[in-house]
């Protein structure tokens, strides 16, 4: 795994690979030649199928068109019934995302659009929705992965790095270890911290909006070292799960944060309120925008049921919850099948007009219930 980089170039053509990075746990692969990027002859396919990891070949950052010239081209491309709204450049990963109301005019019939772009002017594209009701903070929060393109890129190889490069603990024997830093048995500051031989992660990091003696984490306990902490796992949006989260990066975190892409957005809104009704009560914050940006730069945003390495020895999934937009259960595969871990944070069964109801099984299920508490029942495990 230390080697796998080099180990994909040795099956591609040589000469043809500029540079190859990773992207959390995916593998993206850049190339100066132009006829290679528009067809690879399969052999993109190949290495795939060889070491079963997600790769992607975009075009170098050198070769791809000025970006007020390929915007122009792009524009003149997709159709005006498409209302494209924005077209935005992530310049340091080869990457154009079009903001249109109605995207399947602008992939075009089997992606024709889509690679006519690709084609002439060299930039990857993706597709958005435009949001029925556009909010600019969320633009702007949004706007911090294209701002920082360069520092996003090489957070994400740097992250790569931390899956891909082995062991960095000695390991004797395989063991789990779940410490709860808050919301046991109780509603708020859920915080629980994960330890396998290998690996050292946060499951949520909230607040007890409700509590004035004990509002936070408790983040003092002597098995948990920030400095140590590979990753931080975010189940859904609401403060009681998110509150206290900037306040890891204002101490120095500057690893991953892994939640849905509504969660990222949601949760960042959430904080920001936050600070705004602090200084309304005339009282210092416990963390700026400045620490909610740099959270929202080290999000690396997973889909549903979409299967991801984090660690050298955990690898996560997330599914549907049912309770808010973007919330997830966290399911959790540790080591060579020593176990399977499901955390729910909170979730729903029953089906309502926006959402489908949680549905998942596992050999562990860690659950704390705000209906169940309310009612004095004992937390789900």
């Amino acid at each position: 795994m230390p080697d796998i980089l080099k180990e994909i170039k040795k099956v591609l053509p040589p000469d043809k690979i500029s540079d190859a990075t990773f992207e959390g746990a995916n593998i993206v692969l850049y190339t100066k030649d132009k006829d290679y990027v528009l067809d690879n002859k399969g052999t993109i396919r190949e290495a795939v199928n060889t070491f079963k990891k997600r790769i992607e070949l975009r075009p170098d950052p050198e070769i791809t068109m000025e970006e007020e010239k390929a915007k122009k081209i792009i524009l003149g491309l997709i159709p005006k019934e498409a209302a494209v709204e924005d077209v935005k450049f992530d310049p340091f990963r080869s990457i154009v995302v079009i903001e249109t109301e109605k995207p399947g005019l602008v992939i075009g019939k089997q992606g024709e659009i889509l690679k006519e772009i690709k084609e002439k002017t060299l930039w990857v594209p993706i597709v958005e929705r435009t949001p029925a009701i556009k909010s600019p903070i969320t633009q702007d929060i949004r706007n911090v992965l294209y701002i920082h393109s360069e520092e996003r890129r090489k957070f994400l190889d740097k992250t790569g790095h931390r899956i891909y490069d082995g062991w960095i603990r000695e390991k004797k024997n395989e063991w789990i270890r779940i410490t709860h830093l808050g919301g046991a048995r109780q509603v708020g500051r859920s915080c629980l911290f994960l330890q396998t031989p290998e690996s050292r992660i946060l499951l949520d990091c909230g607040i007890d909006v409700a509590s004035d003696s004990e509002p936070y984490p408790y983040l003092e306990a002597p098995e948990f070292n920030i400095k140590e902490l590979d990753a931080v796992i975010i189940s859904h949006a609401h403060l009681d799960h998110t509150g206290l989260l900037p306040y890891l990066f204002k101490f120095g975190y500057d690893g991953p944060v892994y939640c849905t892409a509504p969660t990222r957005d949601i949760m960042a809104l959430l904080q920001l309120d936050v600070i705004k009704i602090t200084h309304g009560e005339l009282k210092d914050p416990l963390y700026t925008t400045d620490e909610i940006k740099q959270m929202v730069l080290h999000t690396i945003p997973i889909d549903y049921e979409e299967v991801t390495d984090i660690t050298p020895d955990v690898r996560l999934t997330f599914y549907n919850a049912g309770h808010i937009l973007g919330s997830a259960l966290v399911h959790l595969h540790i080591g060579n099948g020593l176990h399977n871990l499901l955390y729910t944070g909170d979730l729903k069964y029953g089906k309502s007009n926006l959402l489908e109801p949680a549905l998942q099984r596992a050999e562990l299920g860690l659950s704390w219930l705000h209906r169940a508490i309310t009612r004095r029942h004992s937390p789900t495990l």
